[in-house]
């Protein structure tokens, strides 16, 4: 049983201030990222960052054979949808197995809209099409090679897919750009009211 008389009220009360704040700081972190996926975001807009991930060569019956994994993300960091979208990369990457997932960039409580992903294998180059991108919305493109030659490895480390789009497009991880963007904006509206 408790007994109340030795029970610390104003540590109890001290405590639960300090997480009304710090709920009140996370909801606000939270509503600033929203803000400025919303108001602070150009119309269109794209960011994509990747490459190879892990890679690791050995010798396999006197030949040197390397595995690796790549991975590529695209998002519309924009307010608008982008109606059609290209990635090309300037290799062949049938034998890859390329995987694609659909994500939000930040995370909301509406279902992710999902695009029409459709690659083309050309003999020199690999190309996807993206129709219907939302905003707040990224593709990510997973591949892995587990007995590439090492000049495969190589390849792969220094192509860079063109990316042709609508609007700003620009080099950057969508999530962390989303995640800097927010706090900036936060810092931006909290200014305007010292």
């Amino acid at each position: 049983m408790i007994n109340w008389s030795d029970f610390n009220w104003p540590d109890f009360v001290l405590q639960g201030a300090a997480r009304w704040i710090a709920g009140g700081g996370a909801l606000a972190g939270a509503a600033g990222i929203v803000l400025s996926q919303t108001v602070f975001s150009p119309d269109y807009e794209i960011l994509y960052s990747g490459g190879v991930d892990v890679a690791q060569c050995a010798s396999v019956d006197d030949r040197r054979r390397c595995a690796f994994v790549y991975r590529f993300s695209i998002g519309n960091t924009g307010k608008l949808g982008q109606e059609t979208l290209r990635v090309e990369w300037p290799l062949d990457l049938k034998h890859l197995g390329i995987e694609t997932r659909v994500a939000d960039i930040v995370a909301s409580a509406e279902k992710t809209a999902q695009p029409k992903i459709m690659p083309v294998f050309e003999s020199d180059r690999t190309v996807y099409t993206i129709d219907g991108l939302m905003p707040n919305t990224m593709v990510g493109f997973n591949a892995s090679c587990l007995a590439c030659t090492p000049e495969q490895l190589q390849a792969m480390r220094q192509a860079q897919p063109l990316i042709v789009a609508r609007g700003t497009i620009e080099e950057g991880d969508p999530r962390v750009s989303a995640l800097r963007r927010g706090a900036s904006n936060v810092l931006r509206v909290v200014g305007l009211f010292q």
